[in-house]
């Protein structure tokens, strides 16, 4: 029997970890392709066709299931299509949309695709198959759920291949022991974990690879924090130099000595990813989320001189209307993280807010990824004015762009992030946003907010923009005399002894604001101000 087994990336860099491990756990011979969102789906279909594959397997996520249903419908061979991983487990209806389409695998399928091989090759009994969706005289059946011992899982590292240029994922447990009910991980109530030792020693195996970014699977990394202190010691004692762990963590459930722990390390060799959500207490106990925004607020200002913050953000939860979320992403926005992500809640089948969302007049799109279009808190206007204030925020602040711009704006001036990004969105578009270079995006900043913010504004946006590593366009007047610089030069000369003449006037950029003068270098880059 002849098995196809297909991941259809969401970008080239995250490999098909589900498709890895049914591969790395296989019993019987396998073949395994990888493609992104973006590829042709006629390429897709003549590799499928290249050969006589009996079976062919898909891993179905949030953002491929529409691309493989297309796919499936276009594929001419009589074939066995198996699908599995997080958006089929929840949608047993898809076995309902091409008859070709026999079997759904839910949840973790490394033990239950044996099993189903086995039945195929009529070595087992359909109903000894775990964790199976199945079609019995036209009705949907399903068997039942068994969880893979995960002292028999095997990892196959090598599989991912392009170490240098793709994220390479490890997982020190399973499970999650949360409710929030807009996650599918809420129904994965029980959490098991893997051999310490041996994920110290995949960790060793990718950093001898050179991985640059090395991301856990991990639901909750800090739920036992005695595995987690050793692991971060085991990782803060073997630095590259060149590898970023990433972790999604719980911040207020840090403990005392793990937060000692995160003080020991190299800024840049870990990075977290904090759920947020919301602020809001009402909102997080609706969504039966537990948390101490204080606590973790203390938390996360005792560890970001040493760990890269990354805080995400849902709207469209229940109760958060627009003053909510406003509050919401202020409060958020002002622990001055690394990075702050505004998502939109999605309708995931199964879980509690996809059950009952009439109850808060949800409407979601019906077509991947079921993102929210309007509840009882928020309208359509609401999340659109959301998403202009998302786009402002991921091109000036996430983007790490405009560091000096964002810490004077919000950290000197104290203005409303909220309102400053809206009003930066509106003035200048949504679409611009994405397609204006480096020069027009800091020029519209200046503009967007120039009659708010005192003149220092453009002198602080000149330096973020000129620190750049590419040759700058001069979009402002300049306000300096040639006689001014030759004077202004000596005194840098005189101050700054690493500087010479060649530097100065071949190499060099100089601005002035009231009585200090900016000089940029770019032969070697270097920043230096001098005061008169």
């Amino acid at each position: 029997m002849k098995i196809l087994l297909i991941g259809i990336n969401s970008k080239y860099i995250h490999p098909a970890v589900g498709i890895h491990q049914i591969v790395a756990n296989s019993k019987f011979p396998v073949t395994f392709l990888e493609f992104s969102i973006k590829d042709n789906n006629e390429n897709i279909l003549a590799a499928m066709g290249k050969e006589n594959f009996q079976v062919i397997g898909f891993s179905v996520y949030i953002w491929n299931i529409g691309k493989i249903k297309d796919i499936i419908k276009s594929y001419s061979r009589e074939t066995i299509f198996i699908l599995g991983g997080p958006e089929a487990s929840y949608r047993p209806e898809l076995l309902l949309f091409d008859r070709r389409v026999r079997f759904i695998i839910k949840n973790e399928g490394e033990e239950a695709y044996n099993e189903l091989i086995e039945y195929l090759n009529n070595e087992r009994d359909i109903k000894e198959v775990s964790n199976l969706y199945y079609l019995s005289q036209n009705k949907i059946t399903y068997t039942f759920n068994r969880m893979p011992d995960l002292s028999k899982i095997r990892h196959d590292l090598g599989l991912i291949k392009d170490f240098k240029n793709r994220v390479f994922y490890l997982e020190a447990s399973r499970g999650c022991p949360f409710y929030c009910s807009y996650c599918l991980s809420s129904l994965e109530k029980t959490v098991r974990f893997f051999n310490l030792e041996k994920v110290k020693e995949e960790i060793v195996f990718a950093l001898d690879k050179k991985v640059r970014v090395l991301k856990f699977l991990d639901r909750t990394f800090n739920l036992r924090q005695t595995n987690m202190r050793k692991l971060l010691s085991f990782i803060r004692d073997h630095d590259n130099h060149l590898t970023t762990f990433q972790f999604e963590i719980v911040a207020d459930l840090l403990e005392e000595e793990t937060i000692e722990l995160l003080q020991t390390i190299r800024r840049g060799q870990i990075r977290f990813e904090i759920g947020v959500q919301s602020t809001n207490e009402i909102v997080t106990k609706a969504v039966r989320r537990k948390q101490d925004f204080q606590k973790l607020k203390e938390n996360v200002l005792r560890i970001k001189n040493n760990i890269i913050i990354h805080l995400d953000l849902i709207a469209g939860l229940p109760y958060e209307d627009r003053q909510s979320f406003i509050r919401t992403f202020n409060e958020t926005f002002e622990l001055f993280g690394d990075e702050i992500q505004l998502g939109f809640l999605k309708e995931l089948q199964g879980t509690e807010i996809s059950i009952h969302k009439d109850l808060h007049g949800y409407k979601f799109s019906l077509l991947p990824p079921y993102e929210v279009q309007s509840n009882s808190y928020l309208s359509k206007a609401d999340l659109d004015e959301i998403k202009i204030v998302n786009s402002a925020v991921n091109k000036y602040y996430n983007s790490g762009d405009y560091p000096k711009t964002m810490e004077y704006l919000f950290q000197k001036l104290h203005l409303n992030p909220y309102f400053t990004f809206l009003k930066i969105g509106n003035f200048i578009g949504v679409s611009n946003l994405l397609k204006m270079q480096i020069d027009e995006i800091s020029k519209a900043l200046y503009k967007a907010l120039k009659d708010e913010v005192s003149a220092e504004l453009l002198y602080i946006i000149k330096q973020d923009y000129l620190l750049k590593p590419i040759k700058p366009k001069i979009w402002w007047e300049r306000n300096i005399s040639r006689e001014e610089r030759k004077n202004v030069y000596q005194e840098f000369l005189k101050t700054f002894p690493k500087l010479n003449s060649e530097i100065l006037y071949r190499y060099s950029h100089l601005e002035k604001y009231e009585n200090e003068y900016l000089l940029i270098t770019y032969k070697p880059s270097a920043l230096f101000i001098l005061r008169v």
